[in-house]
């Protein structure tokens, strides 16, 4: 139950990282007040694509570069003395392919948001395949969570196609 623990801490500080770093872009974007407003009125496709470069991307290579890194860890992991552990054979590839599947209801529901809004927009009722982009993915998660939980905070779905695992090393990052 400690690596759960441990696990849901690292998820806050790594998430509230993000939500910083989304509140930077925010206000950028609220100061090129034209720019949001370009970006409003353009296609789901152009907004999908604004956010997937300007967040998905950002975002995806904070997980990908710290957990294959030196560390093996996220900002909020080592806070929380966690490893991601691989079989050592392809660290780069497992790493990879842990955080591609982890971040792809993330992607599938930001789609489902750009085609929400676009709908809105024209005064007209979403389709039930946008309800299906909202909603699957946060199924997803909660399989995810579940999975979690139940292996006390070692692996998820995504760690067991991915052959990695998440361990706590408390004699890992200790300062001195």
């Amino acid at each position: 139950m400690k690596n759960s623990v441990h696990r849901f801490l690292a998820f806050v500080i790594d998430y509230t990282i993000i939500l910083l770093y989304g509140l930077v872009l925010f206000g950028l974007t609220m100061m090129s007040s034209s720019t949001f407003e370009v970006s409003m009125e353009q296609s789901p496709l152009a907004s999908q694509i604004i956010g997937f470069f300007t967040m998905t991307i950002p975002v995806f290579f904070y997980f990908y570069l710290t957990e294959k890194g030196r560390n093996k860890a996220t900002i909020g992991k080592k806070m929380q003395k966690l490893v991601v552990q691989t079989d050592g054979a392809n660290r780069s590839y497992n790493i990879l392919v842990r955080n591609l599947i982890k971040f792809i209801p993330w992607e599938v529901a930001h789609t489902g948001v750009h085609w929400m809004k676009y709908y809105e927009r024209h005064d007209m009722s979403n389709p039930v395949w946008v309800w299906v982009l909202l909603i699957l993915p946060q199924v997803v998660v909660i399989i995810y969570i579940i999975s979690i939980i139940r292996s006390k905070g070692k692996s998820s779905i995504y760690d067991k196609i991915a052959k990695t695992e998440v361990e706590y090393v408390p004699q890992m990052f200790k300062l001195g």
